[in-house]
């Protein structure tokens, strides 16, 4: 009920702040995923209002991308604005799309190796994306020959209230945490969902207090939109439970535009202070169960896990090579 009570109060009586006008993203490059509709299309335009220049949109479906920026491109003309295939449900897409970045940004990182497929939302939500920023982060270090004191790359994940409450249970030290996530006689969607998020806010939180990657680098940080109206989550999962949802959603949900502009205020707004941290405007407290003793063990056993199971993509090779 204390979660129910803070999120209410945050959805009725918190206002939205603005993106601060000061900003300027001229000659900067912004990539945004899943930017052809809802939460990713108006990030897009969060991003582009400050004047960035080159927007690259993944996205799974190249038609539907480019009929989304030919609207970016009318209200954003002087903006150099591209769709890229990505899709995250496929390793191969993801190693695909991260040569692109290193072949057309001009940045270099070692080419990875396919790897395997799990359950669709423990894939999509939590591995292929800790395999994307893993892969992303050498290009966003800044280069050796801007000097000393040159900006960090800003990196935002997308976590959602849903974490603070996922049920991630111990499987037993002698049993795999994603192996138990990925059973059919278990699986609950919901659940999954909530816990593929609660795994990929502990995964950022490992990533920058466990030193793998330096805020002068790069800041790292998960944005939780709250909930929003008009998006693909509400359209899932037995019938009961999308009324309900939808229905809750429809009191309490933010708008697509205001929730959006969560991921941009954590990118652009928020400093250092942020790195590794779960933001919403400031930088909020983590899941209650990753301050816990199983919490940590687990989060430790979750970190060693995805090595293993990305360490076709020699990502620990690449966290590695960061720190020089």
């Amino acid at each position: 009920m204390a979660g129910f009570a803070h999120g209410f109060r945050r959805q009725m009586f918190h206002p939205v702040p603005p993106i601060p006008a000061a900003i300027d993203l001229t000659g900067k490059t912004v990539l945004v995923t899943g930017s052809n509709s809802g939460l990713g299309l108006e990030c897009a335009r969060h991003f582009l209002a400050p004047r960035a220049s080159f927007l690259v949109m993944a996205v799974r479906s190249l038609a539907k991308g480019e009929a989304a920026a030919e609207g970016l491109r009318a209200e954003f003309p002087d903006a150099r604005i591209e769709v890229w295939e990505l899709d995250m449900a496929s390793f191969r897409s993801v190693r695909a799309f991260a040569e692109r970045c290193k072949r057309e940004l001009m940045f270099e990182f070692k080419r990875v190796e396919e790897g395997r497929c799990r359950e669709t939302t423990l894939q999509v939500n939590y591995l292929a994306t800790a395999l994307l920023a893993i892969l992303l982060l050498p290009i966003m270090k800044p280069s050796s020959t801007k000097g000393p004191g040159s900006e960090p790359g800003r990196l935002t994940l997308i976590s959602s209230d849903a974490a603070l409450t996922a049920p991630l249970s111990d499987p037993g030290e002698r049993n795999s945490i994603l192996d138990s996530l990925d059973r059919t006689e278990t699986f609950d969607g919901y659940a999954q969902y909530g816990v593929s998020k609660l795994l990929l806010t502990m995964f950022v939180a490992k990533l920058a207090t466990g030193h793998f990657v330096s805020a002068d680098d790069v800041i790292v940080n998960v944005s939780n939109p709250g909930p929003t109206k008009g998006t693909e989550l509400i359209s899932k999962g037995p019938l009961s439970t999308r009324l309900f949802t939808g229905v809750l959603f429809g009191v309490l949900g933010r708008s697509a535009a205001d929730a959006a502009r969560t991921y941009v205020h954590s990118s652009l707004v928020l400093g250092r202070e942020s790195h590794g941290g779960y933001t919403e405007w400031v930088v909020r407290a983590w899941p209650p169960m990753m301050y816990t003793e199983e919490g940590h063990r687990l989060g430790d056993r979750l970190w060693d896990e995805t090595m293993e199971e990305l360490s076709f993509a020699k990502v620990e090779e690449l966290l590695e090579e960061l720190k020089r």
